[in-house]
């Protein structure tokens, strides 16, 4: 061994033999402005009597970049008299409550923030709340971590803010913004620290055209609804639909699947781009291949119901026998539906495929694991910051204790829906403890009267303005209590009224109200002034029956002295006492727009001499609306039928007056014509009398144009308005059809009817009406 080998080796003995046996003397934090000394000196492993080694120090370096709260970590020790100081220089980054965005004119920062997946302000989504009750899948799943990953009120990492960093970056890309520059700074402030990120958008670049090739089966509109990547299109003003290439490659994925859903296992999808300056034109190839059949469907471990009632008619409907997932999801549905409906809500099916390739068939058996009944243990109310809790439990059809039925599930969501406090309601079951599972009762709460204020027109009242103080559920309870004062050109009604719900306890409503209206007709005008008292009670789950009485002061004035003779008779007051009988039966899914049921109506008034009253007649109209859904090619187009049929007759010698009458033609009638016009009319003026009798029939087909919001319609009504049912020929009919539009809002539709009479009558000369109902709150 040499002389200078000795000496290097002595030296580094000497070395590590000081570095530890030193101890340390004391540990001292420095640079920390947001995270407590004595939380950083929990975290290091260095404490003061320790022997100090390099590995130790190291070791305190990892554990702190670890937790994500600094930015930088620097360790300087001082040795002195065998000890060693440590003095731990941390740069610590802020708690962050807040992100921000800035020079983001393409997207919306509440649009940024839904793309990203976070929150951007502390407590502006509660995860746990958000996904309880959806079943998970891998997007969900992603989604949820990510919020979870990047929850606010505490320390976010640079790793983090790089990630936010990254999917702004995709996010514009997937706008056809690729040359997106994202830069982002903190903004420390105690209390409330935040990150802004700046964003630079740089250039779009733009689809210029999409073609198809090789596409024998489906026309290329039926793909692209299948694709994100869109052509320009003047008609959907779509003049620069964006380019990216990531949503194109998903695109081709989505085509592929598309194919292979409708039967075409071996199709096989690609793509073709030329860029010109910021355009890109698209070629799209597709090699169909040929389309496999379904040769058998087998199901399996089904013992509560038979082979057809699971399948239905869904395989009747599968034109040409062929493979389509669309099929095989709808029986799997009304698998599931099925068995729903008896408490087994846990059931599952997996689909087992033997696919002959060299044969282009596919046998498939549907495996049925019928689980157990299963049972409600917990209600759950959320979203009711106005209404009480009972208010919504009292019309659910299920309750704690009881089988989780699915049709009476929806009835209670249909049921608390029709109470019209509410712009949205769900139910939703998940699981709680083995068979026994919660409902979760969501609402969203419109604002039913605190205060409204609006504009309506229809072709009676034309134009009228309105202000209702209260109109709905009041304080919370359910009931009803309104002071409404409408005005417009030729019409008034001010009112106040007051319902209350579930009156004694029990399903009845007692409604008391007093009002002042008038409707100035062409040559007259009638006012009313009166108070009604109605008490209605639930029979059955779909039925209604209600007794009540009104007493009115009826006035006609302004009559004009060209008025027909049947107008200026009633000139002058009279006294009007009434009792009032109905019955109703309501099966409707939605009382807004309803998509199924129907709704029958018998109403029957009866004027009586007492108490001053002067009139003396009997009234009565049965009304029937049925709605239905096209569920055998599930196109959306929805169906109403309607009929009404109604009877006025005086006793005592008594005639019925005139704004007793039907008076048959306008909008809620016959289209087409104007008001009245579509019943008798005085032979001197053309002025429309009124009818004793009535009979409308009416048929609406409503196609949805945008999603379950703006709907297309064509109908055709019917009927006529007469003194005698030997009237009711069908050559004295009149007609109307017509074509409109349904823009449905969650207060009440907007209807716009284009409508031609089938006959023309005196005074009311043109072909065409237009139709227009209108209901605008703020």
């Amino acid at each position: 061994m040499s002389c200078l080998f000795k000496k290097v080796l002595l030296s580094s003995a000497i070395f590590v033999s000081l570095s530890f046996g030193q101890v340390i003397q004391k540990v001292e934090i420095m640079g920390a402005k947001y995270v407590p000394d004595e939380v950083i000196k929990a975290l290091i492993k260095a404490r003061e009597g320790l022997t100090y080694t390099p590995d130790l120090v190291r070791e305190d370096i990892r554990r702190l970049y670890r937790t994500g709260f600094f930015d930088r970590v620097e360790v300087y020790e001082e040795r002195k008299d065998g000890e060693v100081i440590l003095y731990y220089h941390v740069v610590d980054l802020p708690i962050i409550y807040k992100i921000e965005f800035t020079g983001n004119r393409k997207i919306k920062s509440e649009d940024l923030e839904k793309k990203i997946g976070i929150e951007t302000e502390v407590g502006k989504i509660d995860v746990e709340e958000l996904t309880k009750g959806y079943t998970s899948s891998p997007a969900i799943e992603e989604k949820v971590e990510i919020q979870r990953k990047l929850k606010l009120g505490r320390v976010l990492s640079r790793e983090e803010m790089e990630y936010i960093k990254r999917k702004i970056v995709e996010a514009y890309a997937k706008e056809g913004y690729p040359n997106v520059k994202v830069d982002y700074e903190l903004v420390p402030k105690k209390g409330a620290s935040k990150i802004v990120y700046h964003i630079f958008e740089g250039s779009p670049e733009y689809v210029s055209s999409i073609h198809f090739k090789g596409n024998k089966t489906f026309r290329a509109g039926k793909l692209l609804d299948h694709m994100e990547t869109k052509p320009p299109s003047l008609l959907a003003l779509r003049l620069h639909p964006p380019f990216s290439e990531d949503v194109l490659k998903d695109d081709m994925t989505r085509l592929r699947d598309f194919y292979v859903s409708e039967g075409f296992l071996d199709a096989k999808v690609s793509y073709k781009i030329e860029k010109k300056d910021a355009k890109y034109s698209i070629e799209i190839d597709i090699d169909e291949g040929k389309r496999y059949k379904l040769e058998s469907l087998k199901i399996e471990g089904n013992t509560l119901f038979s082979y057809d009632e699971l399948v239905g008619a869904f395989l009747k409907k599968n034109k040409g026998g062929y493979y389509r997932e669309e099929v095989i999801d709808q029986i799997i549905s009304n698998i599931k539906r099925q068995y729903s409906t008896i408490g087994f809500l846990n059931v599952s099916v997996v689909k087992d495929e033997k696919i002959d390739s060299e044969g282009k068939k596919v046998s498939l058996t549907l495996k049925v694991n019928e689980g157990e009944p299963v049972y409600i243990d917990r209600v759950q109310v959320r979203g009711n910051y106005e209404s009480r809790d009972y208010v919504i439990r009292r019309e659910m059809r299920v309750q704690e204790g009881e089988l989780a039925n699915e049709g009476e599930i929806e009835r209670s969501r249909t049921r608390i829906f029709n109470l019209g406090y509410y712009e949205d309601v769900s139910i939703e079951p998940f699981p709680a403890e083995g068979r026994r599972w919660d409902l979760e009762v969501k609402v969203r709460e419109r604002f039913t009267g605190q205060f409204s204020v609006g504009l309506g027109y229809n072709q009676v009242t034309k134009v009228a303005g309105f202000v209702s103080v209260r109109k709905g559920n009041f304080l919370g309870t359910g009931d009803i209590a309104g002071i409404s004062v409408s005005y417009g050109s030729n019409y008034k009604d001010n009112s106040l009224s007051y319902t209350k719900k579930w009156f004694l306890n029990k399903p009845m409503d007692l409604t008391g109200s007093l009002y002042d209206r008038r409707i100035d007709y062409t040559t007259y005008t009638v006012s009313r002034t009166g108070l009604d008292f109605i008490l209605s009670r639930e029979l059955a789950e779909f039925w209604r029956v209600s007794g009540g009485f009104s007493i009115q002061r009826v006035r006609y004035s302004n009559i004009s002295s060209d008025a027909s003779a049947a107008i200026r008779q009633e000139a002058g007051t009279r006294q009007s006492r009434k009792l009032l009988f109905g019955i109703t039966r309501d099966t409707r899914d939605n009382y807004l727009f309803p998509t199924k049921g129907a709704l029958t109506e018998l109403s029957y008034s009866v004027a009586v001499p007492v108490l001053g009253g002067t009139e003396r007649f009997n009234k009565v109209t049965l009304s029937h609306q049925m709605f239905m859904k096209d569920t055998l090619f599930d196109t959306g187009l929805i169906l109403s039928l309607k009929g009404v049929v109604g009877m006025a007759e005086p006793y005592g010698g008594k005639t019925v007056p005139l704004d007793e009458r039907f008076f048959v033609g306008g909008d809620f009638t016959i289209r087409g014509y104007k008001y009245g016009y579509a019943g008798p009319l005085d032979p001197n003026t053309n002025d429309p009398i009124g009818a004793s009798r009535e009979l409308i029939l009416s048929a609406e087909l409503n196609y949805p144009i945008y999603k379950n919001i703006l709907y297309g319609a064509v109908f055709y009504d019917t009927g006529l308005g007469a003194n005698s049912w030997k009237d009711f020929k069908p050559q004295n009919f009149r007609g109307g059809f017509g074509v409109g539009i349904r823009f449905i809002t969650p207060f009440a539709p907007i209807k716009l009817d284009w409508a031609f009479k089938t006959k023309k009558v005196p005074g009311d000369t043109s072909r065409s009406k237009l139709h227009f109902v209108l209901g605008v709150f703020f």
